[in-house]
């Protein structure tokens, strides 16, 4: 059953800061290119790139959750992790030669950052109230 708990809260966090960053990006995008047009496109082609760039993420943060599972710092872990991994995927970004948002390269790699924590965050309650800290574990 842990697996499966587990296995949830990497995918809903995953999905949600695909969800998140592709919003960030589309909006940011066409403010910064004057051009309106494609906010559709823009925010799809950023979800799926999103989703496609971010699977070695997901494991490194499956993987932590699944280390620090009874842990009393199990939130912080996790949300340490999804910083650490956010910002290297932003440095990653930041050194891509991207032709489409020559000048908006560092403002879409906070976005990848800011959609991470923001995810982990609307995960909060999930993750404290399915996983048992030391202290409720103890007594079972």
């Amino acid at each position: 059953m842990i697996i499966i708990k587990s296995i949830w809260i990497t995918f809903r966090v995953w999905v949600l800061a695909a969800l998140f960053n592709a919003l960030f990006i589309g909006t940011a995008l066409p403010f910064l290119s004057s051009e309106f047009d494609g906010w559709v496109s823009r925010f799809l082609v950023s979800f799926i790139f999103t989703l496609i760039f971010s699977i070695p993420a997901l494991f490194i943060f499956w993987i932590v959750l699944l280390v620090n599972w009874n842990e009393d710092i199990l939130f912080r872990s996790l949300l340490q992790t999804g910083i650490v991994v956010s910002a290297i995927s932003s440095l990653v970004l930041y050194a891509l030669p991207l032709t489409e948002s020559k000048g908006a390269t560092f403002l879409l790699s906070l976005c990848v950052v800011i959609a991470t924590i923001s995810s982990i965050m609307m995960n909060h309650r999930l993750i404290k109230s399915n996983y048992p800290t030391k202290n409720q574990t103890d007594h079972v």
